[in-house]
């Protein structure tokens, strides 16, 4: 009678190698589940930024139209994309007011220009390039309502003249295709599409 007791006992509990190999098949299928939640999350956050970045660039060509209307000066809006690892995580927006004295038109002076917004994008989301170029200046015309972008470098800049600007970004400098994300801008009709 004893012994049954200690037999039905001792089967009770788990002995040292089923807990190890209980342990170890847990293990296992965490980290097969961690990638791919992990791969699907960082995808979700490239298009979120794409997102993001369409709206501020709606968002900043609606500022330089309903600003000149709802006001008499006129204020152009400025979205400064830069590809330098100092600042490639950030996009900044700034305001950039017009003088307008009958038919002259005049810029204000360059203090007059303010920093109006920053959007900071996804964490591990970096911009990648722009056409090739390291620096981009997007500038909305509050008096015309056009589209200007130069290649912004130091003190000098650049104009040019695409029917289609290219935003490319990516989670860590991936070269992966599925963890890059381009935002094409139309020029012409100012459409984004991503």
């Amino acid at each position: 009678m004893f012994t049954k007791i200690i037999i039905m006992i001792s089967k009770k509990w788990f002995t040292l190698i089923e807990l190890m190999i209980s342990i170890t098949i847990i293990g296992i299928l965490s980290v097969i589940t961690y990638s791919p939640y992990s791969y699907y999350q960082n995808k979700a956050s490239l298009k979120v930024t794409a997102r993001e970045v369409s709206q501020l660039l709606y968002e900043s060509r609606n500022m330089a139209i309903n600003w000149a209307i709802a006001n008499n000066w006129n204020v152009a809006i400025w979205v400064y994309f830069d590809t330098s690892e100092i600042a490639n995580t950030q996009i900044k927006v700034f305001s950039f007011p017009h003088n307008i004295d009958k038919l002259n038109i005049t810029n204000t002076q360059w203090w007059d220009i303010r920093l109006i917004k920053t959007l900071k994008l996804q964490k591990w989301i970096l911009i990648d390039k722009i056409e090739d170029k390291q620096n981009i200046l997007f500038f909305f015309d509050s008096i015309t309502w056009k589209l200007s972008y130069y290649n912004w470098h130091m003190l000098t800049r650049q104009n040019f003249e695409d029917d289609i600007v290219s935003i490319n970004f990516s989670f860590k400098w991936s070269s992966s295709p599925n963890l890059n994300k381009t935002i094409n801008y139309y020029t012409n009709t100012n459409i984004i599409d991503y």
